[in-house]
């Protein structure tokens, strides 16, 4: 049989054609394996953000005595200042820091160090400031470019503020994922 398919030529014709059937199947799994590192990517961006934004929410409710909805003034005046003297807020939350609640006791706010940390830039997160002021903080958000393939976030957050965004960077992560009832502090 091999006599055969040599002298009739056959033999470079079907390495070829092995060739390209293992190349098209290498890149279909190259494919699949970046989908894969990409959809990794957003679950820890979710992951990480809403730590942020869990933190920020139990300082604000350490910070106000809550009885209903918080007004923006109470929201203002429990928010972090964004700079520290160890750079930004999030790097002092990685060294933890403690706080005297409303209601006498003291609560310890603390991040871990990759918990700040942005796995699509692998930089720190960006820090997201309420409208009209540059200097507190109420959230964190990527500064990825990529456009995101989970569309929305009815299986995590009751909110729908980070649905249907069209890239990493609009994805911010603040304390009103917690408490999606307020509405109108946007």
């Amino acid at each position: 049989m091999k006599k055969w398919l040599n002298r009739c030529g056959f033999t470079l014709p079907m390495v070829m054609a092995i060739i390209v059937i293992t190349g098209i199947m290498l890149g279909a799994v190259g494919q699949s394996w970046h989908t894969a590192r990409q959809r990794e990517r957003e679950e820890e961006l979710i992951f990480r953000g809403d730590q942020v934004a869990e933190l920020l929410y139990q300082k604000i409710l350490c910070s106000t005595s809550v009885t209903g909805t918080l007004t923006p003034a109470q929201v203002t005046s429990s928010l972090w200042a964004t700079a520290s003297a160890n750079g930004t807020v999030l790097d002092e939350l990685v060294a933890g820091r403690v706080e005297r609640c409303v209601n006498g006791t003291t609560k310890k706010f603390r991040l871990r160090p990759s918990a700040t940390i942005d796995p699509f830039t692998s930089k720190q997160f960006q820090l997201v400031n309420p409208v009209g002021t540059n200097t507190l903080l109420s959230g964190a958000a990527s500064s990825g470019s990529g456009e995101p393939f989970k569309k929305s976030f009815k299986d995590t957050y009751d909110s729908a503020l980070l649905d249907e965004k069209k890239m990493y960077s609009e994805w911010q992560f603040t304390w009103e994922l917690k408490q999606p009832v307020i509405k109108s502090l946007k």
